[in-house]
């Protein structure tokens, strides 16, 4: 089988989207698939016209393509190529956007082979607007671009760690918050901030930097390799992961944090399915995040409870899984296109 995975050109680490492509065509290839990454910079009309020849070149057999990315910005190359030929397309993100990116999404919906939603309160949200997707349409859950460290580490029992890209958005002004409580009440803690900023954000990185001048009990680790993330989540005991509309199924830095055996503090939102009641604890500002981090500092049950729990949940959404998914939909649409031929080959329309 020749799979063909479409983006636009991502950086290693400055996009999600990008980084979940390459992981899954990792896997891909290592289960025997012939799999491909197609990354274009050019995705205007005649861009997306020399991608579709040239895919037509390599016959694959399936075409998929991984929306939105960095690379696509806002040029509506991949509904083009959609509306050109048959594709598999996975919409990672729906109900956060704008609505004109929302409008964007429409082309997806008119003519795919198959639309995969990365959680189920984003293929609810979709097929409100789109319902007749919901017959070609699943769910395939985000899991973490960050493996779990194969070897044991001492956790440090002095720092609360954040991870994830540094871009506005993410709950960084509470984390640094969180800095500032532990400042004013001269506790012995440090919080960790590992990620990195794209570069149209290296700008805001600064002003985090500088917003607390050089006082703040914060070290930062940026511009890690994987293993190096890896590494440090290993290390680390305790997690805070402030996401603005709250923890979800496609929260890639949550599965890496419970996948590396870190107690996870978190909050709250819309999309926050119940399955992870008991295996985070949830907060709504700093100063109940920094009492929920103490609290777990001092009871070391408690906090291997969470930790067992996450465990588990993360051992549900493998990448292996995940590739296996994703070949059973490619199988069956292959056999629907085996089909398909055979009847023509008989004389029936």
């Amino acid at each position: 089988m020749r799979v063909a995975l479409v983006t636009g050109v991502c950086p290693p680490g400055e996009c999600g989207v990008g980084d979940y492509t390459a992981c899954l065509d990792k896997t891909l290839r290592a289960g025997g698939v012939e799999s491909h990454v197609i990354a274009s910079d050019d995705w205007n009309v005649s861009g997306v016209l020399r991608v579709r020849r040239s895919l037509c070149e390599q016959n694959f057999d399936i075409v998929h393509i991984e929306y939105p990315t960095v690379g696509f910005g806002h040029k509506l190359g991949p509904q083009v190529l959609s509306l050109l030929r048959g594709c598999v397309v996975t919409i990672h993100e729906a109900s956060q956007r704008h609505f004109l990116r929302k409008l964007a999404l429409f082309p997806f919906s008119f003519r795919p082979e198959h639309i995969i939603f990365t959680s189920r309160f984003e293929r609810q949200f979709a097929t409100t607007w789109v319902p007749w997707v919901s017959r070609i349409s699943s769910v395939i859950p985000v899991p973490s671009n960050i493996r779990a460290f194969a070897q044991e580490r001492q956790r440090a029992l002095n720092e609360i760690l954040y991870f994830g890209l540094i871009t506005p958005g993410k709950g960084l002004e509470q984390v640094l918050e969180l800095s500032r409580l532990i400042k004013s009440y001269g506790l012995p803690l440090t919080v960790r901030i590992i990620g990195r900023a794209p570069g149209k954000h290296v700008d805001y990185l600064e002003r985090l930097r500088s917003s607390g001048g050089e006082d703040l009990p914060v070290t930062w680790d940026l511009d890690l390799s994987e293993d190096q993330v890896a590494e440090r989540l290993a290390s680390s005991s305790i997690a805070y992961l402030p996401y603005p509309d709250g923890a979800s199924e496609r929260r890639a830095t949550l599965k890496a944090a419970l996948a590396n055996g870190v107690a996870v503090i978190t909050t709250r939102g819309l999309q926050t399915p119940r399955n992870l009641e008991g295996l985070v604890a949830f907060c709504t500002a700093p100063a109940e995040a920094l009492a929920a981090a103490l609290f777990l500092l001092d009871h070391p049950n408690e906090r291997a409870r969470l930790v067992r729990n996450g465990d588990r949940y993360v051992g549900q959404c493998t990448w292996e899984r995940i590739a296996e998914l994703h070949l059973g939909i490619y199988r069956n649409l292959l056999s629907l296109c085996r089909g398909r031929d055979t009847l023509r080959v008989e004389g029936v329309q």
